[in-house]
């Protein structure tokens, strides 16, 4: 078996982890950035912390309305199970019961004959063996 390996090429193989340095340098740079002009200009630091107050107020609110919101979503998904899904399965668990007597019934109707064939088909079996020319 000739098989040819081929080696990744620069350009392919460490594109991922050039641009996960790139991004990470780019964020360090970006923080010490912030970081100082924070520090030099407490004004700015001020009006950034109340930003941030009222982003962190506004995402809370956001978040309070999503969970109620998949609250309303379970409890309309529990009525559901409860008032379409368990009357199918009764109807399923009574479908089975019906089978089940039905093939109860076959079984006790129909027992005795199937003995009665299967003693007849071993008979001619045997007179087949005896006689094997005979049909």
């Amino acid at each position: 078996m000739d098989t040819d390996f081929q080696e990744p090429s620069p350009k392919t193989g460490c594109r991922l982890p050039a641009i996960i340095g790139i991004t990470l340098a780019l964020m360090f740079v970006t923080i010490t950035v912030l970081l100082i002009l924070l520090v030099r200009n407490p004004e700015l630091a001020q009006l950034v912390r109340d930003l941030m107050v009222i982003i962190l107020a506004v995402e809370a609110l956001f978040i309070g309305i999503v969970i109620i919101l998949a609250i309303i979503q379970i409890t309309r998904f529990i009525r559901l199970l409860q008032n379409d899904i368990k009357p199918i399965l009764e109807q399923v668990n009574e479908t089975i019961s019906t089978v089940r007597g039905t093939a109860n019934m076959i079984n006790d109707n129909l027992g005795p004959l199937m003995k009665i064939s299967g003693t007849l088909s071993g008979a001619i079996r045997l007179l087949r063996i005896i006689w094997p020319n005979r049909k």
